[in-house]
């Protein structure tokens, strides 16, 4: 059997057979295949088999080391089947959070406000557009979203993500200089710095980006003192 697994594969082994190798551990030097038909045949299959409770294992003529084997493999079969968990970018600086806005952001609608969750290592959770201005009808320009609105569905996101910080970013428009768009977004950056350490939230920064050109409201502050 050892020969064929070699030459032609496990795939090429009957159900029994694939049972007598995994038997083999727990008794060795003896011979596992009158068992591994003598426990398909109780219990119906091989898959039965491996989900039988240990005492009725046991009972059909297993050996303790036979029922900690068999019980690892849909434990193992689970842990295959399981989602990978997602690699996460990570923003722990200056240079990669630029990095990411021109991989990411550079065809991003002028205007928009992208909003930033992080988790407690700094890496991206969610990268999520806020509105912050009424859809207007053509010909028309939208109404903006009072301030206290669009803080509230920041944090609401916020909680929902299970985030420990974010960061702001706006694209601003071909119109607009990013230091303009950096002082009108004042009011909704100070609101967000009030708001954000009631639910235990950090804002590490606002950005507004224009091309390659971008502004930061933390080195704002720091070239004000």
């Amino acid at each position: 059997m050892r020969a064929r697994v070699l030459s032609a594969g496990a795939a090429s082994l009957a159900d029994y057979e694939l049972l007598e190798m995994l038997l083999f551990p727990g008794v060795p030097r003896r011979d596992t295949k009158p068992l591994a038909k003598a426990l398909i045949n109780q219990f119906g299959s091989l898959a039965d088999v491996l989900e039988a409770a240990p005492e009725a294992l046991k009972e059909a003529g297993a050996t303790r080391g036979n029922v900690t084997l068999l019980g690892l493999v849909p434990l193992a079969a689970d842990r295959l089947g399981a989602p990978e968990e997602p690699v996460r970018v990570d923003l722990g600086s200056w240079g990669k959070l630029l990095a990411y806005c021109a991989t990411h952001l550079v065809t991003a609608v002028a205007g928009a406000l992208h909003v930033l969750f992080l988790d407690s290592r700094n890496q991206l959770l969610a990268d999520e557009v806020v509105e912050t201005q009424e859809r207007a009808t053509p010909g028309e320009e939208g109404v903006p979203i009072p301030v206290p609105q669009v803080v509230s569905a920041v944090m609401q996101r916020a909680l929902a993500l299970h985030a420990c910080s974010l960061i702001t970013v706006r694209l601003a428009a071909d119109d607009v200089q990013p230091d303009r768009q950096l002082l009108h977004d004042g009011p909704l950056v100070q609101a967000l710095l009030q708001a954000a350490p009631l639910l235990a939230v950090t804002m590490h920064d606002h950005v507004v980006l224009k091309g390659r050109r971008w502004r930061s409201f933390r080195h704002l502050e720091q070239q004000a003192w």
